[in-house]
């Protein structure tokens, strides 16, 4: 009884996920941050103008991530399903830039959907590498845990 509840979970939370970037999208003021330098020097002020900027990288690798470990719970990883959560993850960096042009102190950027792009491109040679050619390796160990456990109780409840 418990599994078809994880496995539900595994499944929304993309979706949860990417409400959440969407709210984040929709409140940040860049502009708020605007005379911080002054109170915490020049030196966190760049370190935070970093992390902001590679923010965007990690937003979006978590993203597709998030969409793998969905797709494991209905079988086998293989190249259509990377696509598709590749597809998916870029279409909602794209619409979130779009959605950015009607929010105030915000705009559509580019530069940023690179910057998903990469983070994407980066996640998805990670998990590639490990699911298919690094036998034993604990992220093959944890991709292919995720698919085994819903094969197992897929002969006792169905999807």
């Amino acid at each position: 009884m418990l599994l078809p509840i994880i496995r539900l979970c595994i499944r929304a939370l993309p979706f949860f996920y990417m409400l959440i970037i969407w709210i984040q999208s929709s409140y940040f003021n860049p502009n708020s941050l605007e005379g911080i330098h002054l109170q915490i020097g020049i030196p966190i002020f760049v370190i935070l103008g970093v992390v902001f900027e590679i923010g965007h990288l990690f937003q979006f690798a978590i993203l597709y991530f998030l969409l793998i470990m969905a797709f494991l719970t209905y079988g086998r990883l293989n190249s259509v399903k990377e696509m598709v959560a590749f597809i998916i993850a870029l279409l909602y960096g794209i619409l979130d830039e779009v959605h950015q042009i009607y929010v105030p102190f915000r705009s559509f950027s580019i530069i940023d959907l690179i910057k998903d792009a990469v983070g994407i491109i980066v996640i998805w040679f990670i998990i590639h590498k490990h699911y298919y050619k690094n036998d034993g390796s604990k992220i093959q160990r944890f991709l292919t845990g995720i698919t085994n456990v819903y094969k197992k109780e897929d002969s006792n409840f169905p999807v």
